[in-house]
């Protein structure tokens, strides 16, 4: 009788388990965890073998790095994952000669970024570390439009196993040399030495083949589409990151402290898994013929479980922070249970500007973006003389009301729809 009453359960958990989107996602959450995993190793052995300035200065030079980085996040590949099966090979033509002028340009930004760093800095090797680094973007424009199609496959097995194997080598390199005595070199050369990993992967693939018969897409229209989500995805660079800045500002060094481990320590599980989330559900939703109903049943059938499991990260923080991370880490632990509730929020935003995205309405994209940015930023700015825990409080309370309110005007798209669609059948 008891099998009977949760028979419909089990039946629709085994085909939650076998469904591609569902797939695709658990393949990218392990590579996250993985790499997550590698990165704690990695930082035990480092903590061993570097000192706090050979440290400064790797953060330098990967900090100018990941923000020369965000640019590849152009929407360039946005567009190609959502080209019709008519326009792909012409917009894909457009897209790798748009994706060569970036790279080679982004170079340049490093080469230059580190002329300048080894001007303040000199005698340190920051420099080199800053420019050395620009070879990476030499490499990507040769295995990009080969990832492009791969996402637009919905490939995300063969992704997966590609960032896990060069983040993997990334780490081990980082041990070793660290060990030889390379020093803050140990954090800087494996981001290199690494990439031929990533590009013989993605070329092993054989997923693109060019076809210049085809001819070319506009630029003007593909940039159209991808300018505002190269604002969307700076936008997100920014509430991950502009946080941190305010409440150094506001609160000082040590509270910066205290809130960069609650961050790291309660949004890490969620923002692993959202990044799984959001990089498998793009091309979903791209390849759907209903968007608004794959974004409706991805959204209640992995969004909101995930969402509840974030809630759950945050009932025990209380219990596990002082276990995993000891007694020092008490007073964290609050922190960490408000910040965990922050993460439905981020998954619910990224649903929704995703479904703008693969629509077209890049702008829309970017808005929401906006909103949601300014939605976790702001808080910071007015409510910083009640203390850190409580602008934190606010903070998730201001964006988990934004992203309840964009899901919901996205919802109700979703029902005006299927509404039209009636009246025009009756």
């Amino acid at each position: 009788m008891l099998q009977t009453a949760f028979k419909p359960a089990i039946a629709k958990a085994k085909a939650l388990a076998t469904s591609k989107l569902s797939r695709n996602i658990g393949w990218l959450a392990g590579a996250e965890f993985i790499s997550r995993f590698g990165r704690i190793v990695a930082a035990v052995i480092l903590a061993r073998q570097l000192d706090a300035v050979a440290f400064g200065i790797a953060a330098i030079a990967l900090t100018i790095f990941e923000v020369t980085r965000v640019f590849t996040e152009n929407g360039i590949g946005a567009a190609v994952v959502r080209a019709s099966d008519k326009l792909f090979d012409q917009t894909a033509n457009t897209a790798r000669r748009l994706m060569w002028g970036v790279c080679l340009s982004l170079m340049a930004v490093q080469f230059l970024a580190g002329l300048i760093v080894e001007l303040i800095l000199p005698g340190r090797n920051a420099g080199a570390m800053v420019a050395i680094l620009g070879f990476v973007f030499l490499l990507m424009p040769f295995g990009v439009m080969h990832a492009y199609a791969l996402q637009r496959a919905e490939r995300m097995k063969d992704l997966a196993a590609i960032g896990t194997a060069q983040v993997a080598a990334d780490h081990i390199l980082t041990a070793v040399l660290a060990i030889c005595g390379f020093g803050a070199w140990a954090i800087v050369l494996p981001k290199l030495l690494t990439a031929p990993i990533w590009l013989i992967g993605m070329l092993r693939t054989k997923a693109w083949t060019p076809n210049l018969t085809a001819g070319y897409a506009p630029v003007a229209s593909i940039l159209k589409f991808s300018m505002p989500v190269l604002g969307s995805e700076l936008m997100c660079a920014c509430r991950d990151q502009l946080d941190k800045f305010i409440v150094s500002l506001m609160f000082g060094v040590e509270a910066l402290g205290l809130y960069y481990f609650a961050f790291n320590a309660g949004l890490g599980v969620s923002t692993a898994l959202n990044r799984a989330f959001a990089n498998a559900v793009y091309p979903h939703l791209c390849a759907a013929s209903d968007q608004l109903q794959s974004y409706r049943k991805a959204l209640f059938n992995l969004g909101i479980p995930f969402s509840f499991l974030y809630v759950a990260q945050a009932g025990m923080a209380l219990f596990y922070v002082p276990v995993v991370f000891g007694a020092t880490w008490v007073p964290a632990a609050s922190l960490v249970a408000i910040l965990c509730l922050g993460g439905p929020a981020r998954l619910l935003v990224d649903a929704a500007r995703l479904h703008a995205r693969a629509s077209g309405a890049s702008g829309q994209d970017f808005l929401i973006s906006l909103g949601f940015t300014a939605s976790v930023l702001i808080p910071f700015a007015l409510f910083a003389g009640y203390g850190l825990l409580a602008v934190s409080i606010v903070s998730v309370a201001s964006a988990s009301t934004f992203a309840l309110a964009v899901t919901q005007i996205t919802l109700r798209a979703h029902q005006h729809s299927i509404s039209n669609s009636m009246g025009a059948t009756s």
